[in-house]
């Protein structure tokens, strides 16, 4: 059997989940200060803006291809303007285990995407590597004071949530075919723009309520790094790997984002870690480790649409 290597795909999906490990520290910091949709009105018009003006930089144009601009308007309502609105709401409705849970899911909804749209062969070793990294998710977060549970108190920011997953998923997944024709850059940049165009008008109103002086340099900070850096920074790097290695292997790396998300508030929020964190993230390597070898063992299927 060949012996898997780090890689510096590897490598890169480190540094994503880590950015945005940090950041869920740093929009708490900030939402005691910002309100949520003001909060994310900001920080998707500063990050599409940032994109824009790399993208006019290094590719010099926003051309698409006449016949892919309605599934790109889609994908940025559902990928950014909705998806966005509903995690803002389901965070504010629900625990801070539950989400970390139901976020959890994420590659095991991507992953049956994947094989429905047949962008993807995963054989059961594949499967079983996923599974295995939610089943670390819930370890880490079980052994929290107020773990996960669903309760009526809950019920209803968890099914927001669980909707946002899906809408995530289903635009990570829809986003692979369109890559094999424009740049992680350029599909971004124009999703991301017009999604922040779109979602604008839910944080006017707070917006005008919002007095700039009264926020402090700090919040203003955090904001600064959720929108260059979460934003701009790691979903390019996010759709890099998604062309690169396809979407299943991507996503898996989301499950240690729970466990770097702990570290992160230990140090900056002082929030107790879970006594059951390092179980949890040896069992969400070891799915990792698992899902490389099911993809390994079964090569991405050719994707369907053209190439520019």
């Amino acid at each position: 059997m060949q012996r898997l290597k780090l890689t510096s795909n590897d490598l890169l999906m480190l540094l994503v989940v880590t950015i945005w490990a940090l950041n869920l520290s740093l929009v708490k910091i900030a939402l005691v200060e910002i309100p949520p949709l003001p909060y994310n009105g900001i920080r998707l018009l500063l990050a599409a803006a940032i994109l824009l003006a790399l993208l006019l930089l290094t590719e010099k144009n926003l051309r698409l291809r006449r016949q892919d601009v309605p599934k790109i308007v889609m994908l940025s309502f559902t990928g950014y303007a909705l998806y966005q609105y509903l995690f803002i709401l389901g965070i504010d409705m629900t625990s801070a285990s539950n989400t970390a849970v139901i976020f959890g899911s994420t590659p095991i909804m991507v992953s049956l995407l994947s094989s429905f749209f047949k962008h993807e062969k995963i054989t059961p070793l594949g499967w079983l590597g996923i599974i295995m990294g939610f089943i670390g998710i819930y370890l880490v977060v079980s052994g929290r004071s107020g773990g996960f549970a669903l309760s009526h108190r809950t019920w209803k920011g968890d099914l927001l949530l669980f909707a946002a997953v899906f809408l995530w998923a289903h635009y990570s997944v829809s986003a692979r075919p369109l890559l094999k024709i424009y740049s992680p850059l350029k599909f971004t940049t124009v999703t991301m723009g017009l999604g922040a165009l779109m979602f604008f008008p839910f944080s006017l109103a707070p917006l005008r309520r919002l007095a700039p002086g009264a926020v402090s340099a700090k919040a203003w900070l955090c904001l600064l790094y959720s929108g260059v850096i979460a934003l701009s920074l790691a979903l390019v790097l996010w759709f890099f790997s998604v062309r690169r290695v396809g979407n299943s292997q991507t996503a898996v790396y989301s499950n240690l984002q729970p466990v770097l998300a702990m570290v992160f508030a230990w140090l900056l929020l002082e929030e107790k870690a879970s006594s059951s964190l390092l179980l949890g993230a040896a069992v969400i390597f070891v799915g990792i480790y698992f899902t490389r070898r099911g993809r390994a063992a079964a090569p991405v299927a050719a994707d369907h649409g053209g190439r520019a």
